[in-house]
């Protein structure tokens, strides 16, 4: 699991961001803008499910509402 900011994020409300989140993965920077385009992504926060093949099995636009609810998207991935 990655985090990946888009092209146009500033990056004092990167790091403001990071700081508060403490996200338990790595985060890196978009900055051509590449990785949307590769994975169609045109809003934020987006998140994307990719398989270790690189197959995009599941794009979940929009913030999720609870801790639980992502969780509940990868655990069904998982057993999927």
């Amino acid at each position: 699991m990655i985090s990946i900011d888009i092209p146009g994020d500033k990056d004092a409300n990167i790091r403001r961001f990071l700081d508060t989140a403490k996200l338990p993965f790595p985060s890196g920077q978009d900055t051509t803008g590449a990785i949307c385009k590769l994975y169609g992504v045109e809003s934020t926060p987006t998140s994307v499910f990719i398989t270790r093949d690189g197959r995009v099995v599941k794009a979940h636009v929009g913030a999720y509402a609870t801790p639980e609810d992502f969780k509940r998207d990868i655990t069904a991935l998982l057993a999927s």
